[in-house]
């Protein structure tokens, strides 16, 4: 994945960094240290670089107490309040319990701020922290100061800080790469919209075309025919009479065919010849087709079996023929079941499978997928649905309305 280069994480991706809740935690946290500061402020040490009152000193302590209660609101000002204030307790010999102060802020400046802004930061806030104690070295009594134990307590707070500083960079990057992959997610839906509605825009103008090219050719030779009859109507009746003829043969012709390409325009295997169109009735020899290729196939049919409209059984029987496609090639399954279902008013198709639940392809060599099984429901009216099932296996679901009446063209229907 390439590198993103960030500037500052924006507050819309730190909810839990900039809650109510939490700036109320820090406030409770600035009282409990605020008390620790004040009380640290009250007990100087003797080894100390300057000397203020104790009223200078608990103001010190209360100003790094606030820099911890405001770092979530500006976390960088309340670093340089803190760090100032830590530094000048160690000056005036307060005990060094303000340095707790620079790791907490540091954390949040970690957190909120990209590395190359926090990491400057807190170097800056350990090397003022070190001079102060090379300023205020420990000792004891009239003994030369300890500079053992003035180092091992300068890299004890020095420790603190850094503590702190890598617990706010670990959740800044946590939160960066939570929000790479949101925006991954977002972008890769909004690409397949996208490459599904180019697919969906390509396949209504590829039937618009066909469309187009029947109903010209279709109205073509009707105009001319129907200029021939109304030429010779009066002289030659009998070539008014097979004009008339070719007029009707090119009408139902044309009705035909759009018929067809509702149904399986979209099929590249099928054949441009006046072989009828498969429908339910093919379904078991579907199945047994598929049967042959290794996967049991379970047929089961229901409700009152009857003719149905030929562009409807065509588009079930597509509907069929691609879900078993792809079990066949997706499923790694030995099983598939297929029920159909004669409603009153809607037929409904059903197939599923044990195997993987992986699913197929949108567009896939032959076909077109899943894509192409709505478009077919949708031809009608109907829906189509595809997806994993909870436990494992795939199942795809097609409801289609039948319209009311006998239908113009229809097959044997499915023997139960």
């Amino acid at each position: 994945m390439a590198r993103m280069s960030v500037s500052v994480m924006p507050a819309a991706e730190l909810p839990m960094l900039r809650s109510r809740r939490a700036r109320v935690g820090d406030v409770l946290l600035a009282v409990a240290l605020g008390a620790l500061l004040v009380r640290s402020a009250l007990l100087p040490m003797p080894h100390r670089a300057i000397t203020a009152p104790p009223w200078l000193a608990v103001i010190t302590a209360v100003a790094a107490a606030a820099a911890v209660a405001s770092r979530r609101v500006a976390a960088l000002t309340a670093l340089v309040v803190a760090v100032v204030a830590t530094v000048a307790c160690q000056l005036m010999g307060v005990e060094r319990d303000s340095f707790l102060a620079v790791a907490l802020v540091g954390y949040i400046v970690a957190a909120t701020r990209p590395p190359k802004v926090s990491a400057p930061a807190m170097a800056c806030a350990g090397t003022l922290a070190l001079i102060g104690f090379a300023l205020t070295p420990l000792r004891f009594g009239d003994a030369p100061p300890d500079w053992w134990r003035t180092a091992a307590t300068a890299a004890a707070a020095l420790a603190v800080q850094a503590a702190g500083w890598a617990l706010g960079l670990a959740v800044y990057r946590q939160r960066r790469y939570l929000a790479a992959v949101r925006r991954q997610a977002q972008e890769q839906l909004r690409a397949e919209k996208e490459s599904s509605g180019r697919a969906l825009a390509e396949e209504r103008l590829r039937i618009a075309r066909e469309l187009h090219d029947i109903v010209a050719h279709a109205i073509s030779v009707i105009t001319v025919q129907a200029g021939v009859a109304r030429h010779v109507a009066a002289t030659r009746p009998d070539q008014a009479g097979q004009a008339l003829a070719a007029i009707e043969t090119t009408g139902r012709q044309g009705l035909h065919d759009m018929r067809q390409l509702l149904g399986v325009l979209r099929d590249a295997s099928a054949e441009t010849t006046s072989a009828p169109a498969p429908g339910l009735c093919d379904v078991a020899a579907l199945c047994a087709g598929t049967q042959a290729a290794g996967i049991a196939v379970e047929l089961s049919v229901r409700g009152t079996v009857r003719p149905l409209p030929a562009a409807i059984e065509l588009s079930a029987y597509r509907i069929v023929q691609e879900a078993l496609t792809n079990t066949v090639k997706h499923a790694a399954t030995d099983h598939a079941r297929v029920a159909l279902q004669y409603g009153a008013d809607e037929l409904t198709v059903e197939v599923t499978d044990d195997g993987a639940g992986t699913a197929a392809s949108e567009t896939t060599p032959g076909g077109h997928g899943i894509v192409g099984m709505r478009e077919r429901a949708a031809l009608h009216g109907g829906t189509c649905t595809a997806g994993p099932l909870p436990l494992r296996g795939f199942r795809v679901a097609a409801r289609i309305p039948v319209p009311a009446g006998d239908p113009a063209v229809g097959g044997p229907g499915l023997a139960a």
